[in-house]
């Protein structure tokens, strides 16, 4: 792997990471050195937007190799000052992966460029927890051309730590298939490569707008490329976007679906929502409640852990404050104690139509760990008088913890205008007790309101 560094990059010291929990992006590498007469070079551009240096270290994981066994693999630490830039060249004849894990203060984009024209490039996808399609997920990938001297390749990547299967199948613009599904077996955390997918499966006048869809056993990426070697062309298929959206358009609620069930209406805020950091520490979402009666509350959230604060890590750090319009109506509370005697905790109030001091307190044993994503789901089930918060590891899809209580009413009823607000994270020597959550993430907010009966 060839290196050019911008504002001299080398000036941080190798170790230096900052205070932020690491986090692993992946770069596909489609392996187009030429096309045509074109020769193109990938380039990847890191920052460091941290007050401090920080290191970002580089792996680069072939096609169709097994990229959990790292024996032999080399890694290339990058070191950077804070606020530089660094381009890195990975070889564009390479096809696969590159692996960069640093911590969530990187900022990172990749593209391939033609060496003879130059020009801003065409952008190469960027693989983190919130652009994967989760294992049995499906997606799309639209466009795609077979005529002349114009081909689409097909690239599959496994983001899992055990094999996947998947199922590819090809589609037409009118809707019918172009040949049979096909099977495909992908290592684990790997990148397998189709070149001219549609080849013997069109006739010689091709097929234009054609799509592939994808889905996998694991959790999984997909993209295309396409080439034109006439004219030395290339641009890059990503996957199509959902039509599920949380933005609207003027006078209609664009937040609010429903869930697929009769009577109950769903809210969503997906990807990250908040990363507390000493000029931003409290993050908020809200949903406008329609008004009616509900017998069930539902919330879920993903927070990855981050350093505790290292001057109180069993204070309170606060993962989520769920009310409507204000604390007196609260389906619930969530904080995380760090390490220290007794050793950490999760600890829950609730409490409907109730002042703080009155309301209900539960608290277990769980020591988060750090750089790990726990999905806590906070289940305020009032028509069956049963309030459950489940905290779940996502990489193993273990329990850690279960909190479980008792709701205080049987229904409630909401007026015009009111809101759930969710608020993640404290101020820094705000209230004594509660501390910050500098650096965690917060991301894939879910509610359900369930209506009564």
């Amino acid at each position: 792997m060839t290196r050019s560094i911008v504002s001299s990059l080398l000036l941080a010291t190798l170790g230096a990471a900052g205070a932020a929990h690491a986090g692993t992006v992946y770069v596909p590498l489609p392996g187009k050195a030429a096309v045509g007469t074109s020769a193109y070079v990938v380039q990847v551009s890191i920052v460091n937007t941290a007050g401090q240096g920080g290191t970002v270290n580089q792996v680069l994981l072939a096609s169709e190799t097994d990229g959990t066994q790292r024996a032999g693999v080399t890694v290339i630490p990058l070191a950077m000052n804070s606020g530089q830039t660094g381009v890195v060249n990975p070889g564009a004849a390479f096809s696969g992966l590159l692996e960069l894990s640093g911590a969530s203060d990187f900022r990172y984009s990749a593209r391939i460029v033609n060496v003879a024209t130059g020009g801003p490039g065409i952008d190469l996808p960027l693989i983190s927890s919130s652009t994967m399609t989760k294992a049995n997920g499906k997606l799309s990938l639209q466009g795609l051309i077979s005529a002349g001297s114009r081909t689409a390749d097909l690239a599959l990547v496994n983001l899992g730590n055990t094999a996947a299967q998947c199922t590819v199948g090809l589609v037409r613009a009118d809707g019918s298939a172009i040949g049979a599904n096909a099977t495909v077996s992908l290592s684990p955390l790997s990148h397998r490569y189709f070149a001219n997918v549609l080849a013997g499966l069109v006739d010689a006048s091709g097929v234009t707008d054609a799509r592939a869809l994808v889905s996998c056993n694991q959790d999984f990426y997909a993209y295309g490329v396409l080439a034109n070697s006439a004219t030395g062309e290339l641009a890059l298929v990503q996957p199509a976007a959902s039509g599920d959206s949380t933005l609207g358009t003027p006078g209609t609620p664009g937040s609010q679906s429903g869930c697929g069930s009769p009577g109950v209406v769903c809210f969503d805020a997906r990807g990250v929502v908040h990363q507390p950091s000493p000029a931003n520490p409290v993050g908020r979402v809200t949903f406008a409640l329609p008004q009616g009666s509900y017998s069930r509350f539902k919330m879920s959230m993903d927070i990855t852990v981050g350093p505790w604060y290292p001057l109180d890590p069993q204070g309170k750090a606060l993962i989520y404050w769920f009310v409507i319009d204000k604390n007196l109506d609260m389906p619930g509370m969530l904080y995380f104690r760090g390490p220290g005697p007794g050793g950490g905790t999760a600890l829950v109030r609730h409490g409907m139509g109730l002042t703080h001091p009155q309301k209900g307190k539960i608290e277990k044993p769980f020591l988060a760990t750090i750089g790990r994503t726990y999905h806590c789901e906070n289940d305020y089930d009032m028509g069956n008088g049963v309030y459950t918060v489940t905290i779940t590891d996502k990489s193993t899809g273990a329990v850690q913890a279960v909190l479980t209580d008792r709701p205080n009413v049987h229904l409630y009823t909401s007026r015009p205008g009111q809101r759930f607000i969710i608020d993640m994270g404290f101020k820094e020597n705000n209230v004594p007790d509660e501390v910050p959550s500098y650096n965690w993430v917060y991301q894939n907010i879910h509610i359900e309101a369930y209506g009564g009966r």
